[in-house]
């Protein structure tokens, strides 16, 4: 049940979050894409159920696939895993822009050779360091040129660098490398005749974010929804520029997948108040009095009529009233709600939970009429005060509207509940991520270079970095525990920096799990008081004369109600702990995601989400309960004076195995240190002796160990009936034949994940660049689109697998990392005629050696894949034992 979990971390982790969000964004039925790349259906069912927009495959694919994805005349057309990372880099590198702009007069002390990442901020971490676009430049000059000395910008220029990170369809595209060179010039265009610009990291710069301007980098910090900041004119009627998009009800209000409604504590409030609600006037006896039937109940046709009836009434009183109660409730939950949605909340509120407590009648299968015994009395106040509180919300929403000035506290209390503002949190964690997305792979950089990666200047940082990256792909850290999981949670960094969405499911669940901790004690509070139990403990003092024994009773009875609590309060802790380091597995790839079979199940049947708030309130009572009732009565077995003396002959069989367990643990302790090293025996002959007195020996012990074993799995399995958060039973045991034992935790996985295809913050900044475009024709373009991959190229080289390219792709100059850091770089005479005493030899072509190259770089660094003999574009480099001598050092050490 702890929470103590490794998980990957650094460079590693963030490429398998990447993966998780093309996971998620990907709405194929049968399989996943395992190269990641995104198509238009997905782009069309995401808009629709984030943002309510319509739009058409077309539309999608005419603007943004086209824009910063591939067009082809197949059906893949799609933006491929490493050009939605340039998507999601566009607000880190405008900020790197803004800082290249203000301080371009500023004195740089930054050592220009080395490339290597300097983590500097401008005010918090969501800030990206100040010379990072000119450490990737130099890195990208030095891999594609030899040199990493700023140079004039060229179309051949581009054309090298463009091949050597294998775009060599773009290369070969004379009207895209125009436009790449108009991309870099910030004000004029230099005369063709004259001298061309230099290619440093202001012009670079200017590349990278000239076509994305319509960005405001204020977004991030403002208190406002992602669709309002890109189409906030547009829903105040006044369209300034742009186009307009289509949006269709969504019913907001109830959308408990993406959380669009206004308020969070609303709603999980509400859900409790309707639980409540439903047991004081649905489930009254006057309510069970009127569905009976008359007739011999006795009969089994009638037992079996009754019982029809009985459910056809609850599916009636939760399914239709239910319904009709939470959507009129709920109506004035939306943002900018019309007063008149507000006052329907207010009227559904008084009709089924405020009046209710005062007024009693009986209509149909609804009785208000009061009941004073038992627990009803708590019920009735519970619910009523759940509708006071409910009204709060829209009452106070009336008054802001109607105040001639804004009241700063009604201003407080509505920013708190809002969910604008978890938003906002999400839009500030997602320039978290991506500045810890970059800053980690400049780690993965420093590391090769410190390594000794760069020595004689003929090693690519391509290569070296690839090595590196492959040597911290193993990296691990503990996940939080309970404490540190609390504590980020108060302190707001888990909503800040990582972006966790806490589903609705979840926190009233939660609640509803405090109101089975209430209505337990009240009940014991109520039970406790009543006449009958008093008498008992009367006859109890009478059993013995002049010795009160009531204690026999109580001490059991308070300790079972204690242990019932207790565990009650110990679920309530874990469940959103648990929800949060589940979701954090999931992001580092801690679980499998993309490329896992397991994760195709939990996209099917999301709905089955519904179950979880039910699931949750009475998966507690029953753990409670159970607890309670088995430490009540083992407690009042043992203080029974009837059992005292089973009682004591079994203390005495426990004492006695206890004992000799520990003997038989010292003894073997101190065997093992000798005879054992391994799997390996130092003396055979005692070691054999000695499992022979075992085997015999642990025919005895094996009762006691099996009896304890089977008490540790009933009560295990009973403290997990509350847990639906995590599997009890292991997948070799879950399912017998095609039934699945324990569906739930796979359905609460169902539901985090569905919600964080909404709200993960990678997702919710590739919706707002969906829609930048959508409203602005000239958001992007495919200048833009390519240097931003050249920078990923640079930065990111292990992104690469992940690139979609054409097969018909030319690449006769490509030279990939496996040819540069097994020999350097060859001088172009040495290369050409390379070229020509390979043909004339007949070696395989280009093309057959280029692949075979690159899958002996994966089998290197990843162990994927066989390895290839076709290594002949690779000239004959000085080695030991067939490794390189310049390698030697980086192998090693990956």
């Amino acid at each position: 049940m702890g929470l103590q979990k490794r998980r990957p971390c650094g460079a590693a982790a963030d490429i398998n979050e990447l993966e998780y969000i093309s996971a998620l964004h990907q709405t194929g039925k049968d399989e996943l894409r395992e190269d990641g790349s995104i198509q238009t259906c997905d782009i069309v069912a995401f808009l629709m159920s984030r943002h309510g927009i319509e739009v058409t495959e077309e539309e999608v694919l005419d603007k943004i696939i086209g824009t910063f994805g591939q067009r082809t005349v197949d059906s893949r057309s799609d933006i491929d895993l490493i050009q939605l990372l340039a998507l999601l880099l566009i607000p880190l590198l405008s900020k790197a822009k803004q800082s290249l702009d203000q301080a371009q007069q500023a004195s740089n002390t930054i050592r220009r050779q080395s490339g290597t990442c300097l983590h500097r901020q401008k005010g918090d971490s969501r800030w990206p360091d100040a010379d990072i676009i000119e450490s990737v430049l130099r890195m990208m000059l030095h891999d594609a040129t030899g040199d990493a000395t700023l140079r004039p910008l060229t179309k051949e220029l581009i054309r090298q660098i463009l091949r050597f990170y294998g775009e060599g369809e773009a290369s070969n595209n004379e009207q895209l490398l125009d436009e790449m060179v108009l991309a870099v010039t910030p004000d004029s265009i230099t005369d063709i005749e004259g001298e061309p610009i230099l290619l440093d990291q202001h012009s670079f710069a200017h590349g990278l974010t000239h076509d994305v301007q319509h960005y405001n980098i204020d977004f991030e910090n403002s208190m406002t929804t992602n669709f309002h900041d890109v189409f906030s004119d547009e829903q105040k009627g006044d369209v300034k520029e742009g186009n307009s998009v289509k949006t269709v009800r969504t019913l907001s209000c109830i959308d408990y997948t993406a959380d669009t409604f206004r308020s969070k504590s609303y709603v999980v409030i509400l859900w409790v108040a309707w639980i409540l609600t439903y047991f004081s006037y649905l489930q009254s006896q006057n309510v069970l009095t009127m569905a009976k039937l008359q007739c011999d109940e006795f009969e089994f046709g009638c037992t079996l009529a009754q019982g029809i009836l009985n459910w056809l009434v609850i599916m009636f009183q939760l399914s239709v009233l239910g319904s009709i109660f939470i959507i009129a409730a709920s109506a004035g939950n939306v943002k900018n709600a019309n007063p008149f949605l507000m006052v329907v909340g207010i009227c559904a509120t008084l009709i089924f939970i405020v009046l209710p407590f005062f007024l009693e009648l009986s209509v149909g299968v609804v009785s208000t009429k009061k009941s004073r015994e038992g627990i009803n009395p708590v019920l009735y106040h519970l619910s009523v005060i759940c509708g006071f509180i409910l009204l709060i919300d829209p009452v106070m929403n009336i008054f802001q509207r109607l105040l001639p000035e804004k009241s700063s506290f009604l201003m407080f209390v509505q920013k708190h509940m809002d969910n604008t503002r978890l938003e906002a949190a999400v839009k500030r964690a997602a320039s978290f991520k991506m500045n810890r997305l970059v800053r980690n792979a400049c780690d993965v950089h420093k590391a090769a270079e410190l390594d000794g990666g760069i020595g004689q200047g003929l090693e690519t940082r391509y290569g070296i970095a690839m090595l590196a990256f492959a040597k911290a792909s193993d990296q691990k850290e503990e996940l939080m525990n309970f404490r540190q999981t609390w504590k980020r949670i108060w302190n707001r960094e888990l909503f800040e920096d990582e972006g966790i969405w806490l589903t609705t499911h979840v926190l009233a669940g939660n609640l509803a799990q405090v109101t089975v901790c209430v209505l337990l004690a009240t009940l014991f509070a109520i039970v406790y008081s009543s006449e009958l139990f008093q008498q008992g403990l009367d006859h109890l003092d009478k059993l013995v004369p002049g010795y009160s024994q009531r204690w026999r009773l109580l001490v059991p009875l308070f300790f079972g109600i204690s242990c019932g609590q207790l565990t009650i309060i110990s679920i309530i802790s874990k469940y959103i702990p648990s929800s949060i380091n589940t979701i954090l597995l999931f992001r580092s790839g801690g679980f499998e995601t993309l490329k896992g079979n397991s994760f195709l199940k939990l996209r099917y049947a999301v709905d089955n989400s519904s179950l979880l708030f039910g699931s949750i309130f009475w998966g507690t009572f029953y753990t409670s309960v159970i607890v309670g009732f088995f430490f009540m009565i083992l407690l009042g077995i043992l203080m029974w004076p009837d059992f005292a003396q089973i009682v004591g002959v079994l203390f005495a069989n426990i004492i006695g195995i206890g004992l000799t367990v520990m003997l038989k643990w010292i003894v073997l302790r101190g065997y093992r240190r000798v005879t054992q090293q391994g799997y390996y025996r130092k003396n055979v002959v005692l070691s054999n002796v000695v499992n022979i007195i075992l085997e015999s020996w642990n025919l005895a012990l094996g009762i006691g160990y099996m009896l304890i074993r089977g008490l540790y799995f009933i009560l295990a399995a009973t403290m997990f009936i509350g847990r639906v958060d995590v599997p009890f039973l292991s997948q070799d045991a879950c399912f017998v034949g095609p039934i699945e034992l324990d569906s739930f935790p796979l359905i609460f996985r169902k539901d985090l994940l569905s919600h964080d295809a909404h709200r993960h913050p990678y997702i919710e900044r590739l919706g707002v660049m969906y829609m930048l475009k959508l409203r602005h024709n000239d958001f992007g373009s495919r200048a833009g689109t390519h240097w931003r991959l050249l920078f990923i190229y640079a930065l990111l080289p292990w992104m690469r697998k992940y690139r979609r390219n054409d097969e018909s792709l030319v690449i006769s100059e490509f030279k990939f990392a496996a040819n540069r850091m097994w020999t350097g770089r060859m001088p172009v005479e040495s290369e050409q005629s390379f070229e020509s005493s390979k043909q004339e030899a007949g070696v395989p072509s280009e093309l057959e050696m280029l692949r075979a190259e690159n899958n002996n770089l994966r089998m290197l660094l990843f162990g994927h894949g066989k390895r290839s003999h076709l290594t002949s574009s690779c000239p004959p480099a000085p080695s030991v034992s067939g490794v390189p001598i310049n390698l030697q050092k980086s192998v090693n050490t990956a």
